[in-house]
């Protein structure tokens, strides 16, 4: 096993040692939802003030835009802001972390000065402020540990949501607004063909298609919630698919409903109830079937547009680092799927 030489400093004395803040670049751009700022997070130091400023209770994104970082530039290759895959990361010695149970690598986020409300984003993550002040942004490697560091990330701060960025549509029973969830089936995953139900599916006809599933064990409502706000421009009651036109012309499909709860024309907005699904996952997809665009499928990242096409403010990049797959049985009612899972570590719901 390698080991990562400068990660041997006592946690528990960094702990008591005051944060170095160091500046970083920072940029207006046309703002689509508010004053947006894209800063540089360098990996060599510590919690760096982004300059973007939230009030207590706001909600505002974080989104990565481009770049990479390492945690030992002798030792291991530069990754994106999700860290290092478990079997790279497994190497790296482990007494280091901010978050023993987060890859090295991982993009982290504070509101303010108070370690207390730091949190992996990774690719990106809609957050709610849990005071006033400076977003603060930091690579998952202790202050002591990051002389071996190089690389840095760029990323897109601003207030709200993004426009088309889909957030879960489940629903805990309890009542509670999201549910735990992860990503099955075949994003950008060709290999082999999707298995799923009758055949064949989403790898030929949704290059960058998701199915999202509830966690095991969370008990959610059967209920599918609208993911964004748009309008129903089209309906199939074979497929229990629906197709939505968003904000910024593309169109939304959401799969396997065994009915409807709106009707074509209809406008909903973000989290109204759009039917009730008939399997464990819930399929999304975005393409674009404006003229001379034919169903070419948008993959969830963030576009050289300006337009956030994300889930849960994260990007989805073809031959994303944290991915892993294998086929597996889903057993639903009376029912067995096999599924081809694609799960990215960092994605799970609020």
């Amino acid at each position: 096993m390698t080991f990562h030489l400068q990660k041997l400093a006592s946690w528990l004395a960094v702990a008591t040692t005051a944060a170095f803040l160091a500046p970083v670049d920072s940029a207006g751009a046309a703002p689509s939802q508010g004053p947006i700022v894209i800063s540089r997070v360098s990996a060599t130091d510590g919690w760096q003030d982004t300059g973007f400023k939230v009030e207590e209770g706001e909600t505002y994104t974080v989104s990565y835009l481009s770049g990479g970082w390492t945690v030992d530039r002798r030792s291991f290759p530069t990754v994106g802001p999700s860290g290092y895959a478990p079997s790279v990361d497994s190497q790296i010695y482990q007494g280091c972390k901010l978050n023993d149970h987060v890859p090295y690598g991982t993009l982290y986020a504070r509101d303010g000065t108070d370690d207390a409300t730091a949190m992996p984003v990774a690719q990106g993550k809609i957050l709610h402020a849990s005071q006033s002040g400076s977003v603060y942004l930091r690579i998952n490697d202790d202050d002591r540990c990051l002389v071996d560091n190089a690389g840095s990330i760029r990323v897109k701060l601003f207030k709200g949501i993004p426009a088309t960025a889909l957030t879960d549509p489940f629903h805990h029973e309890s009542g509670e607004a999201q549910a735990p969830y992860h990503v099955v089936q075949g994003y950008h995953n060709t290999e082999g063909g999707c298995v799923i139900g009758r055949g064949p599916d989403h790898c030929q006809n949704q290059l960058f298609a998701v199915d999202l599933e509830p966690t095991e064990g969370t008990t959610v409502s059967p209920n599918v919630y609208s993911p964004a706000p748009g309008i129903v421009r089209w309906q199939d009651r074979r497929t229990g698919c629906l197709g939505m036109d968003l904000a910024d012309g593309r169109n939304l499909t959401v799969c396997h409903m065994s009915s409807f709860n709106v009707a074509i024309g209809d406008s909903v907005q973000r989290d109204e109830l759009l039917g009730v699904r008939r399997t464990p996952w819930v399929h999304l997809s975005i393409d674009d079937r404006r003229a001379g665009r034919p169903y070419q499928p948008v993959s969830l990242t963030v576009t050289a547009s300006g337009w956030d096409h994300t889930l849960d403010g994260a990007s989805l990049t073809p031959g994303h680092e944290d991915g892993t797959s294998g086929v597996g049985t889903v057993q639903w009612g009376e029912h067995s799927y096999r599924v081809r899972y694609e799960e990215w570590v960092g994605l799970e719901g609020p």
